[in-house]
């Protein structure tokens, strides 16, 4: 792109650290459904480790960000260490759980004080000294994923789950010596809450020097709580204390060179302070539609699934990952459970799930994505029994996707929970309608297992109104290319 001489002059008036400042992954500021980072735009794809790769010092990261770069891979999650797992939380994983370090293993935002009697061995923290080697290998890590052209999410706090879960924490009373935590029968409900002066000022402390901390890298973005909503009655002890916390990382940086992105996962979404709304899984019960969540012109991620290895197999990834983007999410994060502390390179033979990742990573990153926008009006037609997604630049350029799967209605009950999508391995041969305006256009088809296209483009010579597609003979899936 060429730039004109008062671009140049602009340019060369701005600081290197304010020309540094532009670096940091942002909203597109022309499409605030889509990222941006070091000015160019960005779709974050990738299957991800259980969140434990700062807290567990047993977990070696540098394999485990060489794996992700060498898959495509963009984006992992971290979680602080306010929120432990124990060696029984997932079964079948055990100490291979990434967030159930093992004794002695735990690292997190405060030193260890000369006191014993922490819930999983070792003496207590002391809440009022920080702990050096924690925000020196949080650094490290941010470093190593800049390196590597990967986003970092960092979740700073965490649903406890359970009074035995958080018995775990370093903000549970019997384990700091300063006592600071909630500890009674159901007190966990309310660590995600503002009730408890004490424990409040003691989760802020923690933001304000996290945020200060880490300012000065590009790769990062914040994210409040994970599951807020699980197992809580009250809501609105939730959504006012996340008020708070995002008004604290944005009044924290106000004075700091480098504004990061705030994600929050199901609660205050339609917040200003928000950027990025968070959802986990194909669809929870009662949230808004994915439809009226591209209505809050944010970024819209789903940064957890059910856990490929276990819980889904390489084909329903597959289709849910290609239905999330095509359907105008920007962020996807595959649960992956084959990173474990003796594994951290990934399990032989998992790769499948990365390949038809970085497939679909290549599919949307040939269009460009920023002028487009989830578009079924385009729809006239889909195949029976199958979901069809349509991002489109009206006149311009158009992404299709097709996939059969169980369930297969394309807009969910608002009382339906589904985990994923269960494809159907079958051969199918579909026709679709879309509503062109006129033009000359090239039509390409795209197989998302294989990442390959379906012969030569046809030109399409389109008088303008309705045009039916056939589809070549395809396995469960398959995608559509239009460019003007």
């Amino acid at each position: 792109m060429k730039c004109s001489i008062f671009t140049v002059f602009l340019m060369g008036m701005l600081s290197p650290a304010r020309l540094d400042a532009q670096n940091t992954l942002k909203l597109c500021p022309s499409n605030h459904h889509y990222l941006m980072y070091q000015e160019k735009p960005v779709i974050l794809i990738t299957s991800a480790e259980h969140y434990g790769a700062l807290i567990n010092l047993n977990f070696n990261y540098l394999p485990y960000l060489n794996a992700l770069h060498k898959e495509g891979m963009n984006n992992t999650r971290i979680f602080s260490g306010t929120y432990v797992e124990r060696k029984t939380d997932i079964k079948f994983m055990q100490y291979g759980n990434t967030l159930a370090p093992q004794p002695g293993s735990l690292i997190c935002p405060w030193e260890r004080s000369n006191t014993p009697g922490y819930a999983n061995g070792g003496n207590k923290f002391d809440l009022d000294k920080w702990n050096e080697r924690y925000f020196s290998r949080i650094k490290d890590i941010l470093k190593q994923a800049a390196k590597r052209k990967i986003m970092v999410e960092f979740t700073l706090f965490g649903n406890q789950y359970s009074d035995g879960i958080y018995s775990y924490s370093p903000l549970y009373p019997d384990n700091n010596i300063q006592g600071v935590g909630i500890k009674r029968k159901n007190g966990f409900l309310y660590f995600q809450s503002l009730k408890d002066s004490a424990l409040v000022a003691r989760q802020d402390a923690m933001v304000i020097k996290i945020v200060k901390e880490l300012n000065k890298f590009n790769n990062l973005y914040y994210e409040i709580s994970n599951e807020p909503y699980n197992e809580i009655k009250d809501s609105s002890l939730v959504d006012k204390w996340h008020v708070h916390m995002a008004a604290l990382i944005r009044e924290t940086e106000k004075s700091l060179p480098k504004k990061h992105l705030i994600a929050s996962d199901q609660a205050i979404v339609d917040n200003s302070n928000i950027d990025i709304a968070n959802y986990h899984y194909v669809h929870i019960s009662n949230i808004p539609g994915f439809d009226s969540l591209l209505r809050l012109n944010k970024v819209i991620s789903m940064d957890e699934t059910m856990g490929s290895l276990k819980d889904a197999n390489p084909d329903n990834v597959r289709v849910e990952a290609w239905d999330f983007i095509l359907h105008g999410g920007d962020a996807y994060d595959n649960l992956s459970w084959e990173y474990t502390t003796e594994k951290p390179q990934g399990t032989p033979g998992a790769d499948t799930i990365r390949k038809y990742l970085q497939h679909l990573q290549q599919f949307i990153s040939s269009f460009d994505f920023l002028r487009m926008k989830y578009s079924p009006g385009t729809l006239v037609r889909s195949p029976g029994k199958a979901i069809t997604r349509v991002l489109a630049e009206k006149g311009r350029q158009y992404a299709l996707y097709i996939h059969h799967s169980k369930p297969d209605n394309a807009v969910p009950d608002v009382s339906q929970f589904i985990s994923d999508y269960v494809a159907e391995i079958a051969s199918f041969h579909d026709t679709v309608t879309l509503s062109i305006p006129k033009g000359v256009y090239r039509v390409r088809w795209y197989n998302p297992a294989a990442g390959a296209w379906y012969g030569k483009f046809k030109v399409l010579k389109h008088k303008g109104g309705d045009h039916t597609f056939y589809t070549p003979l395809f396995t469960t899936d398959i995608a559509m290319r239009i460019t003007r």
